[in-house]
């Protein structure tokens, strides 16, 4: 199974999809031609895709798979596939697939579908959703994907929660650690320090024992930051959550990990250097991955 970007040469393998009436019949009207056009220059032929081809092992065309930001926390997945694949086991494999590219984004599943479409609720169940409720008419399925590292730390994908994140941008000893500033965060500066790492990499609330403690991000420059609210600092949170950074790194391919730790930090020096950071520079530590 492969699924890649739609190019334009895309447009009559398309066509065969939305036009077919069976396909079609939980979605909408069958397409023409001249609307299929206007929806692959739309949807798929933009910067950022909504749909993506979906080829066989032969590197044929069966349909397209449905991947995007639904909420901060969580990308839409879904296939449309032509009649000639049903049955043969495309669907679940695809499922599989895309959940897994959502895993590695840091962020939690989520399926739409017609009440009426009952294979796509059996295998929604099937790989682990949970029915969520209706949004516009449609059935609303979601997978949590939560990064459990034990019994109890894990980790959850970053949605705006200022009521549990805001004080812990409100000690000033935490700023300091974070940014080197003598002051604390507002609101404003709190939404834009998360909706930067959020949408370069992969940012997550730690919850110790139930509570949501600090948060932990892997950005797509494989730089890592952490941090913990003073009161559940020094109860190796930390260096749990840097391992599991580490092990995220390897699933996504990345050959090392950096961080940036103030010279004044050396407590946050020396839990990285424990778990294997090496000093490169003054305030800057390396992780090297090894069998990437």
């Amino acid at each position: 199974m492969n699924i890649r970007r739609m190019t334009e040469s895309d447009l009559m393998d398309l066509y065969g999809t939305v036009s077919d009436p069976e396909v079609m019949k939980f979605i909408e009207d069958p397409y023409d031609l001249d609307k299929t056009k206007a929806f692959l220059n739309k949807a798929a032929l933009t910067e950022t895709p909504l749909i993506y081809a979906a080829e066989d092992d032969l590197g044929n065309y069966i349909g397209y798979v449905i991947y995007h930001e639904y909420e901060q926390d969580s990308m839409e997945i879904g296939w449309v596939l032509n009649k000639s694949a049903w049955g043969k086991g495309y669907t679940s494999k695809l499922t599989e697939e895309l959940v897994k590219k959502v895993r590695l984004q840091g962020k939690n599943a989520v399926i739409e579908c017609s009440p009426n479409q009952k294979i796509t609720k059996h295998i929604a169940e099937k790989i682990g959703f949970e029915y969520a409720g209706k949004r516009d008419e449609l059935d609303v399925y979601r997978l949590e994907c939560y990064r459990i590292i034990d019994d109890d730390v894990v980790l959850i994908p970053y949605y705006r929660n200022d009521e549990e994140s805001f004080p812990w941008y409100q000690d000033q000893d935490v700023c300091k650690q974070v940014d080197n500033i003598d002051h604390v965060y507002d609101i404003d500066t709190l939404h834009e320090m998360y909706d930067f790492l959020s949408s370069r990499g992969n940012c997550y609330y730690i919850q110790y024992q139930g509570k949501l403690v600090g948060d932990v991000s892997l950005r797509d420059n494989a730089e890592l930051a952490i941090v913990i609210c003073k009161e559940y600092q020094n109860k190796h949170i930390g260096r749990k959550c840097i391992l599991d950074m580490i092990a995220l790194a390897k699933e996504k391919g990345m050959d090392k990990i950096k961080a940036n730790i103030y010279s004044f930090n050396t407590q946050s020096q020396r839990m990285f250097q424990s778990v294997g950071f090496v000093k490169t520079d003054d305030e800057w530590f390396e992780y090297c991955i090894k069998g990437v």
